[in-house]
């Protein structure tokens, strides 16, 4: 009954999330994005695996996954930061560990683009806030509560996702390709990290990271 409830308050965040980018569709045209990613799970702390700092666990089990997104903002608190509204789902494959599992994410995601110095290139960054539901916790991340006194995840957890693409319409030989396909195509650097909170969402704080790659199409 209880991941019921759990799932049903994920669903209804998603749906809220949702209905508030489709309410202002009205900012401009081409607000629809989709993203596929592939990660991989990593030992690293939340910072460090921000910064790209990778070292695979030592279950080597992976996620694939695809989020859809909607622009419902140009700024953040006055901040010329575009907002989206996404929902995600994901596959964790165990690699026989334990029976591998599914999750869902609903999150709000702030977006940057950043010139490279002593260049006309930028880079998109990207940093998302929202819940991560499992099926069943991946072994890698019951590892990491463990080893704080015996401590359990849950399978709702806060939820941070970190992206760094890189805008492939900048390059013409692309540009010509994808020309009036999609608005944009960007592949890039992605983190999934669900974590307690230090103890918000569990009895002890804990998490995990996957990192890896994604490839997103702006319509």
């Amino acid at each position: 009954m209880k991941n019921r409830v759990i799932f049903a308050l994920v669903l209804c965040t998603a749906y809220a999330l949702c209905s508030t980018a489709t309410a202002s569709e009205s900012i401009e045209q081409n607000l629809t994005a989709v993203r596929v990613y592939w990660s991989k799970s990593s030992e690293t702390d939340l910072v460090t695996g921000f910064a790209g700092d990778f070292d695979a666990s030592r279950e080597s089990n992976y996620l694939i996954g695809a989020n859809w997104g909607r622009k419902y903002s140009d700024t953040l608190f006055g901040l010329p930061l575009p907002m989206t509204a996404n929902v995600g789902v994901q596959y964790f494959n165990e690699r026989g560990h334990q029976n591998d599992a599914y999750g869902v994410t609903a999150f709000i995601k702030a977006h940057y683009d950043w010139r490279l110095p002593f260049s006309q290139k930028h880079v998109r960054l990207g940093l998302g806030e929202g819940l991560s539901y499992v099926t069943r916790v991946p072994l890698s991340e019951q590892r990491d509560f463990a080893k704080r006194g015996g401590a359990q995840s849950e399978k709702l957890l806060n939820y941070l996702e970190w992206t760094i693409d890189l805008p492939l319409r900048q390059f013409a030989s692309i540009d010509e390709l994808i020309q009036g396909r999609v608005e944009e195509l960007n592949l890039g650097f992605f983190v999934f990290h669900r974590s307690s909170v230090f103890g918000l969402f569990a009895e002890s704080r804990g998490g995990v990271n996957f990192m890896g790659l994604g490839l997103e199409a702006r319509f």
